[in-house]
């Protein structure tokens, strides 16, 4: 006897669910929000009355949610597994960084008097993105729309991004990226790239002299988030020559607020070999700071008529 229309539907997962997505989807989200709810587990016999589906089905389900890390079992229990946790950390995370980062770029702009910038990772297209954005007061300054993006390997921003990447990944980006001198300052070599983003991981900071825009300055340091990993980065950049005339100064204020926006977004130093070394909270010795300080205070930023 042929198989119905419906019956087919259910065995291939490609009937719409009640809301017009396919069966197979909705089954693996109800699936995840069943086990979401149970986290000490579930066997497979009451999660197939949980979702009123077939053993086979729900197997095939589990097999592959598993295999993938989405679950794991333990001995006849099935649970939400690393990377279920990873994907929901990391949702939180791009959610919360633009709340959490707010104060601390109007506080960045307040102290240096300069444009104070988060920027993101686009690993797809090999670029970052600047979002949000908070401008200087001053007349002469640093300006670019919303949502404006860089290659990864031109920028101080992008330096520090690809220095907290997985190596073989970055090693693999400098392959293939396309390494075009976006100014007579601009480092395109694999080699000196190379060296720039180690040194980068190694400090905690990167700076960039007039390299993505002749007369720029950008100062930036990494914001972790809870699982150590790095998506995004604190940027403060200046003109090039106010810049270089507080340079000291700027890398110390970036790594600083980079450091704070970590530790709001839940971010705890531990051993990972990805973590900045300590120097990243370590303050200046006093009568330096004075004199930047002081350096950053000679111009006060002239309000936009």
């Amino acid at each position: 006897m042929p198989m119905s229309t419906a019956s087919r539907r259910e065995r291939t997962g490609v009937a719409p669910g009640a809301d017009g997505s396919p069966m197979a989807v909705t089954r693996v989200l109800r699936l995840l929000r069943i086990l979401a709810d149970h986290p000490a587990g579930l066997a497979l016999t009451p999660l197939c009355l949980a979702l009123n589906a077939p053993k086979t089905s729900v197997l095939s389900l589990l097999r592959g949610l598993t295999a993938h890390g989405y679950l794991q079992r333990s001995n006849d229990l099935y649970e939400l597994g690393p990377e279920a946790f990873s994907l929901g950390a990391s949702l939180v995370s791009a959610r919360s960084l633009d709340v959490v980062a707010l104060p601390f770029l109007r506080e960045a702009v307040a102290r240096s008097g300069e444009t104070a910038l988060i920027d993101r990772i686009d690993r797809t297209a090999d670029r970052l993105v600047y979002n949000p954005i908070f401008e200087s007061t001053r007349t002469i300054r640093y300006a670019v729309p919303v949502g404006t993006t860089r290659p990864l390997f031109a920028s101080s921003a992008g330096r520090v991004l690809l220095a907290f990447q997985d190596e073989a990944w970055r090693r693999d980006y400098l392959r293939r990226a396309d390494l075009r001198a976006m100014t007579e300052h601009s480092v395109t070599d694999p080699a000196q790239l190379a060296r720039l983003i180690e040194a980068a991981r190694l400090s905690g900071l990167a700076v960039t002299f007039g390299e993505v825009t002749p007369d720029v300055a950008g100062f930036s340091a990494p914001i972790f988030e809870p699982d150590g990993r790095v998506n995004a980065a604190l940027i403060i950049a200046a003109p090039i020559e106010r810049g270089r005339a507080v340079a000291d100064a700027l890398q110390h204020l970036v790594m600083e607020l980079a450091a704070s926006i970590s530790r709001t977004l839940g971010y705890r130093a531990g051993s990972q070999s990805r973590e900045v070394a300590t120097n990243q909270a370590r303050p200046i010795p006093q009568t330096r700071r004075s004199r930047q300080q002081a350096q950053l205070k000679k111009e006060t930023p002239p309000r936009e008529q």
